[in-house]
């Protein structure tokens, strides 16, 4: 009988300290998650669908927009870089790379090319802030050709560098919003051929 009772106390005894340690766990991430940007929860929840949805973390963390009905590659090109300078960003570079792989193997790609924007003032702060910035500098948008001849943009979701961890300071915060807003205002007018 005493054997029964010292192991149901050693059972008892274990589930107290276990369920003691997941309490710990839970207030510690409880408490760190409080500490996130307000928008943190929206953020991760809509990355969360997105993932569930797709199975693809890259699809859960783009923003895609594609080109409307009639709109060439050559105008969504020619409006993003009419739109990206009416906003004072630069256009810093592009990367033909689908040009660039049919050149290296001689066969016939479907459409891929990388544009890069950004406002180094901006860029600067935010790296002043986190060295960690810079893997996301500059904001960049794809114009892909999907296999069935569609053009599309992407672009990172700039809300979970934004929002997706602690406030940034409120005058970076400002900065970084108006970015994000000038890189949609590229891909949604882009897309539109809306001068």
């Amino acid at each position: 009988m005493n054997v029964i009772r010292n192991l149901l106390a050693l059972v008892g005894l274990l589930a107290l300290v276990g369920g003691g340690y997941l309490f710990t766990r839970a207030a510690a991430d409880i408490d760190a998650f409080t500490r996130l940007d307000p928008a943190a929860r929206q953020v991760y929840a809509d990355m969360w669908k997105k993932l569930r949805e797709t199975g693809n973390v890259a699809d859960a963390t783009v923003w895609k927009v594609p080109l409307k009905e009639g709109v060439s590659r050559e105008d969504a090109e020619q409006t993003m870089r009419f739109v990206a300078n009416e906003h004072n960003i630069k256009n810093v570079g592009e990367l033909p790379l689908s040009e660039q792989v049919e050149l290296m193997t001689g066969k016939k790609q479907r459409f891929l090319k990388i544009y890069q924007f950004c406002n180094p003032l901006t860029a600067m702060r935010m790296v002043d802030y986190s060295d960690a910035f810079s893997a996301y500098l500059p904001c960049r948008i794809a114009m892909v050709e999907d296999k069935a001849g569609r053009f599309a943009l992407y672009t990172l979701n700039m809300d979970l560098m934004i929002s997706g961890g602690r406030p940034l300071p409120a005058g970076l915060r400002a900065e970084a919003d108006k970015v994000r807003d000038i890189i949609r205002d590229i891909m949604e007018r882009g897309a539109a051929a809306d001068f």
